[in-house]
């Protein structure tokens, strides 16, 4: 094979720019072959089933799927934005079928499409023909297969209009995509590179001909998936095509299997001979400076970004679905509602049969037995989706504090001995340019700031979280159920980002500081209560004090809402309404407002309860928070980081309490009291600023 001399060079002096570019925030298209800029996107889907409800089990397709898509997310020009997702149970025929359409109108001529399958594979006794197998299909029932002959339909050149389409197929009986239309592969050079460019392309590589292929491999992939993804992620040429990795896949596959890939064009979906798609490997997998550490950790954050974004999309497609179903059940009540009127009057229909009665008694019992089920399910892989986005979180936040301890610990050995003193700024300059966001508002020399940065956690054990700069609008809506006056809606805009304490203030660090606890409803875990304005500010310069810091404050009333809000718009961080399962209030009343539900009669734990979006354990409830603005009326207009009112008497409390009703929870409720007024539902948090 010829080295791409002439082809390297002009993209080592693209990556140059690039690199550069990116240093400066500066998003860089990928360059082509011909050294023009690429003006199309890569779009990928993926489809991964092991969990059939008919046909047995899969022990590797999901994560063969996953795989690809991390090796293709991470190393090469693909992103979030053009992913298509669907494992297991989403990926039905139904959704399968609405993915390709969705391409359809979504590609245009520039883009390219990697699509990806692992899963069962069919061959019809019948037609002869192979399928997929989507994850409801019958065994003996082909009406939910996906024919491979439908499949070339979606992928023809009028169908989904991309420039370039390549279908990676891991399953069994996938050969005849070809129907012998394969031919030799060609020495891959440059010329043959910025030709296959240049072209249309329809292509597929498969793990099998018309043979059955293995479910069992390596590392947790097929074997066929194993040695794709080895060949992905060993690739360091900056532009890779199928066929300079197939014979690598086609080898280690016939040396471990009794399987033999295949590749080729898909015959009449108009492609062109010769053209094939072409894979950019990402400027960062090149670059020889930047460290294989700062590389893995913008792998990890790409990855947990893809994840959010992924898990909120979900969660809008569970929603309307949700939204959909009850509104049938709301059509369905209509019509129930119309015959018993009829009944009750001399406009009795003929139709109007015991049969009919029935049918639409059974039809309501359905449907809302699949309404609680549909919500059931969003619950269970809502939390699922969360729990697994923590899990990330948090190891990825226990990587970054394992490496900063370490070279903080290097540095305070540096500027310790005699021998750094000399050496002290340009240790501490090497340090914050390795860690900038810990060091952005730390002065020189501050390890301690930096510690906690990225410990967030104080010497009495308070937690913390970053809560982003942004803008939103505070107060609420004039339609908002139960809302007061001095709620007037307006847009507030917070420039700094600023650090809020996970729970409220626990009696055990009020005990840790003030050495007492005034609280009535005793628990070291238990929010403080009883403490007014004053003796939170007490707290907090006692706490200043003792971190040899100030920046301890309480939240400003926008700080706290915002936060509370966690960027939602309902009344509630829940959505329309709260229950008691979310937050402790006096829900045994007619008029909480919610969905009726217990009264606990008094505090709970801190985090007794799931937070919001942002990590805050009850926004809602347990005990009313002190803010540190006065009480008064909302301005008008825009504004910018506002600290309330000049002047006046009242200080702002939010949240509710254990002993209020759910309508006091709101995220825009306000309430003013004394500085000085103690009640058993009164507590607060603090902010640590940047």
């Amino acid at each position: 094979m010829k080295r791409l001399a002439g082809l390297l060079l002009l993209v080592a002096l693209f990556l140059a720019v690039g690199h550069a570019d990116a240093a400066r925030g500066i998003a860089v298209n990928p360059v082509s072959p011909l050294g023009t800029e690429v003006k199309g996107d890569q779009w990928l889907f993926v489809i991964g089933i092991d969990t059939y409800l008919h046909w047995p089990r899969l022990k590797t397709a999901v994560n063969d799927a996953r795989s690809m898509r991390d090796v293709l997310l991470d190393r090469y020009h693909f992103d979030g934005k053009h992913l298509i997702e669907l494992y297991n149970e989403q990926a039905t025929e139904k959704n399968i079928i609405r993915k390709f359409r969705h391409l359809a109108g979504a590609l245009s001529e520039e883009d390219s499409l990697l699509v990806f399958y692992a899963g069962h594979g069919y061959l019809d006794p019948i037609t002869k023909e192979g399928s997929w197998i989507p994850v409801e299909s019958g065994i003996q029932d082909p009406s939910a297969w996906i024919s491979n002959h439908d499949i070339k339909n979606y992928l023809k050149i009028d169908a989904i209009r991309a420039k370039h389409i390549l279908l990676i197929s891991d399953s069994c009986f996938s050969g005849d995509f070809f129907r012998g239309h394969r031919g030799r592969l060609a020495e891959v050079t440059d010329a043959l590179i910025r030709k296959s460019y240049t072209l249309n392309s329809r292509q597929a590589i498969t793990s099998g001909g018309l043979e059955p292929v293995s479910d069992t491999g390596f590392g947790g992939n097929s074997v066929f998936s194993y040695f794709l993804l080895q060949a992905l992620k060993e690739n360091r040429n900056p532009f890779l095509i199928p066929s300079a990795i197939f014979p690598r896949i086609k080898a280690g596959v016939a040396e471990n299997a009794e399987q033999f890939p295949q590749f080729g064009t898909l015959k009449d979906t108009g492609g062109s001979q010769g053209g094939e798609m072409v894979l950019f490997l990402k400027g960062d997998t090149r670059l020889e400076d930047l460290s294989t550490e700062a590389l893995s950790k913008q792998r990890e954050l790409d990855h947990l970004t893809n994840l959010e974004t992924q898990a909120r999309e979900a969660k809008k497609r569970e929603e309307a679905e949700i939204a959909a179903r009850e509104a049938e059940l709301a059509q369905l009540d209509t019509r129930i509602a119309d015959m018993r009127k009829r009944l009750g009057s001399k406009a009795v229909k003929k139709d109007d049969s015991l049969d009919t009665m029935l049918a639409m008694v059974r039809d309501k019992e359905a449907q809302q037995r699949r309404l609680e089920e549909l919500r059931k399910q969003r619950e269970a892989e809502e939390a699922k989706r969360k729990a697994e986005i923590a899990r990330l979180k948090r190891e990825q936040q226990a990587k970054l504090r394992a490496a900063l301890e370490e070279d903080i610990r290097k540095y305070e050995e540096i500027v310790a001995s005699p021998y750094g003193k000399d050496m002290k700024d340009a240790a501490w300059a090497r340090l914050a340019a390795k860690y900038p966001e810990q060091t952005a508002d730390v002065a020189a020399g501050d390890t301690d700031a930096m510690r906690f940065f990225i410990n967030r956690t104080n010497s009495i054990g308070m937690e913390f979280v970053l809560i982003p700069a942004g803008t939103f609008m505070m107060g609420s809506p004039d339609d908002e159920t139960r809302r007061d006056d001095d709620e007037r809606l307006h847009k507030v805009t917070l420039t700094k980002p600023f650090y809020l304490q996970t729970t409220e203030v626990t009696q055990r660090q009020w005990k840790a500081l003030m050495g007492n606890n005034p609280s009535r409803f005793k628990g070291d875990d238990h929010p403080v209560e009883r403490v007014s304005w004053k003796d939170a500010r007490e707290f907090i310069q006692k706490l200043n004090g003792k971190e040899g810091t100030d920046r301890y404050r309480l939240p400003t009333e926008a700080e706290w809402e915002y936060a509370c809000r966690a960027g939602t718009e309902n009344p509630f961080s829940t959505g329309r309404c709260i229950s008691t399962d979310e937050a402790n209030y006096d829900g045994n009343h007619p008029m909480s407002g919610c969905s009726k539900g217990i009264y606990r009669e008094k505090t709970m734990p801190v985090g007794s309860f799931s937070s919001n979006q942002w990590g805050l354990y009850d926004m809602h409830g347990n005990v009313w928070e002190w803010c540190g603005d006065r009480y008064g009326e909302y301005p008008g207009n825009p504004v910018i980081d506002p600290t309330g009112p000049s002047s006046g008497t009242g200080r702002v409390l939010r949240g509710g309490s254990w002993f209020i009703l759910a309508r006091y929870l709101r995220a825009a409720n306000r309430l003013g009291d004394l500085p000085d007024i103690r009640g058993y539902d009164i507590g607060f948090r603090v902010v640590r600023a940047r």
